[in-house]
């Protein structure tokens, strides 16, 4: 098979590493620094620039004797101020120079200095101008991966998102052979032509299958690719597949599409019932857990005990086996179960269960079940408003002119980068939020996705979580004592065997009265180790005036159990929860063997609540997190501003990114930079 030009890697596509700095064994310069327009370029002087040009000895339109000005320096150096200057004394933004015959354009975007490329293009810079390799400035962004460059030009200029190169190739089937998912997701949502053809037949499909990159031909294939489509050789994706051994990734991406191994879509079992597959699974999953949590509790009340263990565990691997084999047909974002509601409904199914029966059993102690019923009542209210309202959704520009204009704004400050920017949605994000994968949106500081409620613990639901957990809690203990009290006409604890022996026959008599009452009770209260620690967490990053997101941010690679924790999901992935900066490389640290108790501290959640305790007990740790916090103003204060906020508590709505901060209301939404302990007031009053 034919593969691109050499020349067209991106890493020779780069300008000769020389072009910002001293030419490697090149002349040396012959004339002082203060007369050499070229190298006072590089440098970024303005003023003597200026005087070079006064004093007649230069013009902005020089160039050496390859064809590089002044501009051409100035732009790949980043020198903002230099370029406008050189624009505004008439310098050639369209002039070519160097070995690769690039315009400034084309050389600043080799560094990705985006307001010089946004100054260059505003001033008349030819974005469809190319280089000695036929690429333009949309396939130098394309092949050094810059999501941000790449935004920045489809929302600038008129260029085509499908010109091609000089073999044929467009952007999208770069993107596709080198890796780029984000570049690829961000041409395909701007309109690229997925049945574009290269002078080889080839589609970004084929290119895509050729390196193997299982998201690249995931993407393509949900954006609908032709699955058949051949090159001038006859071959298919499916050929190409089996000739570049990435039949693995292929048939993969297949599967997660809803087509089998050779293209063909996969009928869904239940469309007699419905043709919305994705309404269908997510309900299936969600009242999935009511029958599988019935016929485990039932088997162990009613069968001996050393068989309804290991046949309960056999029932529930059977139930999600089975809920498992459905995912083959869901769509594409729900493959796994864990993306699913399937742990929401098994929480809901727990509450089910226990309201039904205690509502069929009558126990003799009013004030007991009275404070049982409003626990239960509350817990439910919050829970269900928690999964179902808006947690605080930023909303989506109306048009690419919006875009557009907040691009500009925030290449103006300086501002254009991925914290305050989201390549996805299109918008300004407020400080303190991020995307969320599973919901597809920027939610408003954010806490982290939690599966339990399959919904995002936002801004908006923040408090109802956390009112539900504590309710939650409140209604476990209560469950106990009731049960206690149940159980109270016991005699008193023997002292003789025949006392054991009444003792026993009791419990027993008391046992088989109601079974499925007692054993579903025993459920709920092991929930409550869990519950407990993540209530204690919650509550202590109240009191911090953190997310869990900003919390765990501080730790680096929490584990599967320290984010199951505190944030419902079993992976960093699943709860939203990212490296800490610097970080993000892909390697294994060398981790000796943990002991037995470690592992069974990560097992119960032990760690993170030990790690939230302590922390809160050691001043040098608390001084160094205050650090790096600054929305903290004390724990008095921090409380104050979470249960005293406007947003109401028995109902819907609130203004999504506005928020109280030490007593103050704050739209982080028109925030730049975190406002300091000092310097709250005037932020809040808008003065910054």
């Amino acid at each position: 098979m034919d593969m691109p030009p050499a020349t067209a890697d991106p890493a020779s596509h780069d300008e000769p590493e020389h072009v910002e700095t001293d030419r490697p064994g090149g002349p040396k310069p012959s004339l002082p620094v203060e007369d050499d327009l070229m190298q006072l370029a590089r440098l970024g002087e303005i003023r003597s620039i200026q005087k070079l040009f006064d004093s007649g000895r230069y013009k902005a339109t020089y160039a050496d004797d390859e064809g590089i000005t002044p501009l051409h320096w100035a732009a790949i150096n980043g020198h903002l101020a230099l370029c406008h200057f050189l624009i505004q004394a008439g310098s050639n933004v369209n002039a070519k120079g160097g070995e690769a015959e690039a315009t400034p354009v084309l050389w600043a975007a080799k560094k990705c200095h985006l307001q010089v490329i946004d100054l260059l293009l505003k001033n008349g810079a030819d974005p469809l101008i190319t280089d000695d390799q036929g690429y333009n400035l949309l396939h130098a962004a394309t092949l050094d991966g810059n999501v941000f460059q790449l935004i920045l030009l489809l929302h600038h200029s008129d260029i085509s998102v499908d010109i091609p190169d000089g073999q044929g190739h467009t952007s999208l089937m770069w993107a596709a052979y080198i890796g780029f998912p984000a570049c690829l997701d961000v041409l395909l949502r701007w309109g690229a032509d997925v049945h574009a053809k290269d002078d080889l037949g080839f589609t970004a499909l084929h290119w895509a299958i050729v390196k193997g990159s299982q998201a690249c031909i995931h993407k393509l294939v949900e954006y609908g690719a032709d699955r058949f489509a051949k090159n001038n050789e006859g071959k298919t994706p499916s050929i190409t597949a089996r000739e570049m051994n990435s039949s693995r990734q292929w048939h993969k991406a297949l599967s997660d599409c809803g087509y089998d191994k050779d293209g063909n879509p996969k009928d869904f079992p239940f469309s007699f019932i419905t043709q919305d597959t994705r309404k269908f699974t997510r309900r299936f999953f969600f009242f999935w857990p009511f029958p599988l949590i019935f016929s485990s509790l039932y088997i162990l009340s009613f069968v001996i005990v050393y068989a309804a263990i290991p046949l309960a565990l056999v029932t529930a691997y059977g139930f999600q086996w089975s809920g498992q084999q459905l995912l083959r047909w869901a769509p594409s974002d729900m493959k796994h179960i864990h993306k699913t509601p399937f742990l929401a409904g098994f929480f809901a199914g727990t509450l089910f269960w226990v309201g039904v029966r205690w509502i069929n059993t009558w126990l003799e102690a009013p004030f007991f079940n009275l404070l049982f019923a409003i626990c239960y009542g509350l817990c439910a209210y919050f829970y269900f408003l928690t999964m179902l309202e808006d947690p605080g959704y930023v909303p989506k520009g109306g048009s690419r002119n919006q875009q557009r204009t907040v691009i500009e704004d925030l290449l103006s400050s300086g501002h254009f980068n991925e914290q305050y920017f989201c390549t996805i949605c299109m918008i300004r994000k407020p400080l303190r939020s991020k995307h969320c994968g599973r919901c597809k949106r920027c939610i408003a500081r954010e806490d982290h996705h939690c599966p339990w409620v399959d919904n995002c613990i936002g801004v908006n639901n923040h408090r109802h979580f956390v009112l539900y957990t504590i309710f939650l809690v409140g209604g476990i203990l209560t469950l106990v004592r009731l049960q206690l009290i149940y159980l109270s006409v016991l005699p008193r604890p023997p002292t003789s065997a025949l006392h054991c022996k009444i003792l026993n026959e009791a419990l027993c008599a008391e046992f088989h009265k109601d079974p499925f009452t007692l054993v579903t009770s025993i459920w709920a209260a092991f929930q409550l180790t869990w519950v407990t620690m993540l209530l204690f967490v919650q509550l202590t990053q109240i009191a911090r005036n953190m997310t869990t997101y900003e919390s765990m941010r501080g730790t680096a690679h929490p584990g599967p159990i320290t984010s199951a924790l505190t944030t419902g999901s079993i992976s960093a992935e699943g709860g939203q929860i990212a490296a800490p900066p610097g970080h993000a490389h892909n390697h294994k640290h060398n981790k000796r063997q943990e002991g037995c108790w470690a592992q069974w501290k990560k097992l119960l959640g032990l760690d993170s609540f030990i790690a939230t305790a302590l922390h809160g007990s050691r001043a040098a740790e608390v001084q160094a997190r205050r650090r790096q916090n600054p929305f903290t103003r004390g724990c008095v204060v921090n409380c104050k501003d979470f249960w005293l906020d406007e947003r109401p508590v028995f109902a819907k709505g609130r203004e999504s990114g506005a928020a109280r901060l030490g007593g103050q209301r704050v739209d982080y939404a028109r925030l730049f930079e975190v406002p300091g302990a000092m310097d709250y007031v005037a932020v809040a009053g808008g003065e910054v």
